[in-house]
């Protein structure tokens, strides 16, 4: 056991197994900021979405048509 050691070293920005873990983080936030900023924003509704906000858009027009009747 005295010839295997771990060196705390390993873990630093510049060792091997830090130099690993930063590029694996960095990979993973990137991955992370395009879903959460670029993926979400697209307006990808189903079309049974798509249906039920048209509908509820007619209701609202409806509803200020009866509220500001054209006399």
């Amino acid at each position: 056991m005295d010839n295997i050691s771990f060196d705390i070293n390993y873990l630093s920005p510049t060792g091997l197994i830090g130099f690993w873990v930063l590029l694996i983080g960095f990979i993973f936030t990137g991955i992370m900021f395009y879903f959460v900023f670029f993926r979400l924003n697209e307006d990808n509704d189903s079309y049974k979405d798509r249906k039920r906000k048209n509908l509820e858009k007619e209701n609202q027009k409806k509803k200020i048509a009866r509220l500001y009747p054209k006399g």
